[in-house]
């Protein structure tokens, strides 16, 4: 794969994650998915909709499940999407393991990585059980406490109280939470959406996590990119040398390379070429020199 670019662009991972208990709300308790309640008020994280800079974004994968191989995550590539269709760039994810020590030194760089306007999304380790470290972890990297979350504890106890189940010492660590903090909710399920300090915590599982992050979108606004794409029945090794020079006489753009990897007789294609900026004149520009030096190229396929 060719990817010519001097420009931010997004990293890719692919992914299906851990099991954790049932978190599903009662419909009788459902709240608006702009209802926040702060758990004080600092560290509050106001949505971009329009910067000089698009916002930046990191993503933080805890779990040693995830690094054994045992489960595959499947909520980085989701997220990436989501994040690029609304302009923001993603610009680092990290894997780390269910270790303090990990999780205060990732979030810490990653903050940094990000700039006070960026958003930092951290998956998994939010259970009951004794290796869900990543509120006190995170507490700790930011120096605030740890306060149980008084309508979390509400909200968890309707739940289990609706499955026949019973709130103990455990359960309760999961409405445990950095304070202050700002704490969000989600139609249709009691777990937190917590906001510290721009720094969004939410479980690994799949299903919750999209939930969560789709209830609160709106938050997450940058500047649209513009895109054109070409196909062409060259191959990768015919392509790079013009393709590199194009991008020196553009450097607005990015432009990445995509070998046809579900077609093995390449009938309809053998390279995508994707040429992408916020700058829609400079996308134009860059895919006419594209089809003006190279040739051969297509639009559609």
């Amino acid at each position: 794969m060719l990817y010519l670019h001097s420009s931010r662009h997004l990293l890719r991972h692919g992914c299906q994650q851990q099991t954790w208990a049932l978190l599903r709300h009662s419909p009788a308790s459902l709240v608006r998915p702009k209802q926040a309640s702060l758990h004080a008020t600092h560290g509050a994280q106001e949505a971009h909709t329009a910067a000089a800079e698009a916002p930046k974004a990191a993503i933080m994968v805890i779990g040693d499940e995830i690094l054994s191989g045992s489960v595959t995550d499947a909520n980085t590539p989701w997220l990436a999407k989501q994040l690029y269709s609304r302009g923001v760039d993603l610009v680092r994810v990290e894997f780390i393991p269910d270790n303090k020590e990990d999780i205060i030194a990732t979030v810490k760089a990653l903050r940094q990585r990000v700039g006070p306007n960026g958003y930092v999304f951290s998956s998994g380790g939010i259970g009951p059980t004794h290796d869900d470290v990543t509120y006190e972890a995170l507490a700790s990297a930011f120096g605030v406490q740890l306060q149980v979350h008084e309508e979390t504890v509400q909200r968890m106890q309707e739940s289990l109280t609706k499955r026949g189940l019973s709130m103990n010492e455990a359960r309760l660590r999961m409405a445990t939470l950095p304070s202050p903090s700002e704490v969000l909710f989600t139609p249709g399920l009691w777990v937190p959406l917590v906001n510290l300090q721009g720094v969004y915590i939410l479980p690994g599982i799949p299903k919750l996590f999209q939930s969560m992050i789709t209830a609160h979108l709106e938050r997450f606004t940058g500047l649209a990119f513009s895109s054109r794409s070409l196909y062409t029945h060259l191959g990768e090794g015919d392509l790079a040398d013009p393709l590199a020079k194009i991008a020196a006489e553009h450097p607005k753009v990015s432009i990445g390379s995509y070998p046809n990897t579900t077609d093995p007789d390449f009938k309809r294609f053998k390279v995508k070429l994707q040429v992408t900026s916020r700058d829609a004149a400079a996308v134009e520009a860059a895919a006419e020199a594209i089809k003006a030096t190279i040739g051969g190229m297509n639009e559609s396929i």
